[in-house]
């Protein structure tokens, strides 16, 4: 409780004299009629790291332009962060040593030094491809009519609320606010950050209904979780206007993604649409679509 009180306190104060300054005329995210379309029988599927096949390193351009090109109006998930000059690249871990050439802290980089590193992907090959900054990746998916996810990983509150200011700067900068999701995981972040930008769509971790209080319904986007099913609060979500999101993905064997593949059938993942579910979040997007390409395109149907 201390925890949760010291942390909305925070939040406040953090806004009080930093908040972004809205697009002018806002009126609310582009994006949210078009998801209101989507519920009522569509699905969107939402890849994890960008990535749709081993062979794209996460994070990258090329995940970005395959995943686009092989799934209409995917979703590409991707981790910002901030270098030690302030500008913004994706990489999801702190350190670079797991997915690139590089090495040391992203926030102890320069921009050109992070841009010295070469991708390597999950099958183990080195590519010729540096880490994206945000601005490429936001234009590699405009190039693809995909939607980008923007983690704003949790630090502290302070760290958190700080890399959302300079992302929702950077989004506006390059004029893509139409097409973006930031992502939060307390509903106190959640507030804060869609009151940096009411244009923009916001991915909210909710237990009930009764966390959405303070937010503007059409804006949120409700993270339900992974691996655990709960139809019922993605019923309740729905109800009141909201679109359930759920993740099948994950390194643990218990992961829905490995386990619906485990027996060569992942038609499961109808089980989830018909429960309610309207993004799933995955490591495999490609299967989904394979279960559920009428859906997609019925959300292909939807005018963004």
């Amino acid at each position: 409780m201390i925890r949760s009180v010291f942390a909305a306190v925070s939040v406040v104060a953090l806004l009080g004299g930093c908040a972004a300054t809205p697009r002018a005329g806002s009126s609310g995210p582009h994006l949210a009629a078009w998801f209101d379309c989507v519920r009522d029988g569509g699905i969107v599927i939402s890849a994890h790291r960008g990535q749709s096949a081993d062979d794209q390193p996460e994070n990258s351009l090329a995940a970005i332009r395959a995943t686009g090109r092989a799934i209409p109006n995917a979703i590409v998930e991707i981790d910002a962060v901030l270098t030690r000059d302030g500008q913004l690249g994706l990489m999801h871990d702190d350190t670079m040593e797991r997915t690139t050439t590089g090495q040391g802290k992203v926030a102890d980089l320069t921009m050109a030094e992070f841009k010295t590193a070469r991708l390597r992907a999950p099958d183990g090959h080195l590519t010729d491809e540096a880490p994206p900054t945000l601005a490429e990746a936001l234009a590699a998916a405009g190039q693809v009519h995909a939607i980008a996810s923007i983690d704003l990983k949790p630090a502290s509150e302070a760290a958190t609320l700080t890399l959302a200011r300079a992302v929702i700067d950077e989004v506006r900068r390059v004029g893509a606010a139409d097409r973006v999701i930031l992502i939060t995981y307390t509903p106190e972040t959640a507030r804060a950050v869609a009151d940096m930008a009411p244009e923009m769509m916001i991915s909210a971790g909710v237990k009930s209904v009764a966390e959405l209080d303070g937010l503007r319904r059409p804006q949120i986007l409700a993270w339900t979780g992974a691996g655990r099913p709960d139809p019922a609060l993605w019923s309740a979500m729905k109800a009141v206007g909201v679109e359930a999101q759920f993740g099948t993905l994950g390194g643990s064997d218990r992961a829905l993604d490995r386990v619906f593949a485990a027996d060569g059938d992942v038609s499961e993942y109808r089980g989830l649409f018909d429960q309610g579910v309207t993004v799933i979040a995955t490591d495999t997007p490609l299967a989904v679509k394979s279960v559920l390409g009428a859906e997609v395109a019925k959300a292909e149907t939807c005018k963004r």
